[in-house]
């Protein structure tokens, strides 16, 4: 048994070293660093970027237009209803209030009621009140006329009484 694994041992020996590659340069002495090759690279051709086709990065998503708008005149919707209709068809129906701040009460022709500030517009000619006394409000209206400057008209709605108030 000693024979065949000694044997075996030898046999395994001589492959071993039989598979070591055999180097045919004579070496120095003093050379016993191990050589390291670098493997030539082949370098592939070289990319360049094509922006045809492509949306810029750096090109903000919303575009805002330089040049100013040209303003156009054009009838924008009454944004209350006080604007929607003419200031004949309200009728006063209260003040309320000291001389620093007063509020007055206006009814449409339906009947529905509006709290009336200074600044308010009313109308629909762009009238704006300036102006709330005991008894009325004054509202002021720019009118343009063709040719000339604006207009200011001034009207007065007083503070209708019923019949059975004295």
């Amino acid at each position: 048994m000693r024979i065949l694994l000694a044997s075996i041992a030898v046999l395994w020996l001589s492959v071993s070293i039989a598979a070591l590659p055999q180097s045919t340069e004579k070496k120095a002495p003093g050379d016993d660093v191990a050589e390291t090759k670098i493997p030539d690279l082949k370098t592939g051709p070289a990319y360049k970027y094509n922006p045809i086709g492509k949306p810029d990065p750096f090109k903000p998503f919303i575009e805002e237009e330089l040049s100013p708008k040209k303003k156009t005149e054009s009838k924008t919707l009454p944004i209350s209803p006080l604007q929607r209709e003419g200031i004949i068809n309200f009728k006063l129906v209260g003040i309320s209030g000291d001389d620093h701040h007063r509020i007055a009460i206006v009814q449409d022709v339906k009947g529905k009621a509006y709290p009336i500030f200074l600044g308010t517009y009313i109308g629909q000619n762009g009238g704006r009140v300036v102006e709330i006394l005991p008894d009325r409000i004054i509202i002021e209206e720019k009118i343009k006329v063709e040719g000339k400057q604006a207009k200011t008209n001034r009207l007065i709605v007083k503070l209708r009484k019923d019949e059975g108030e004295e």
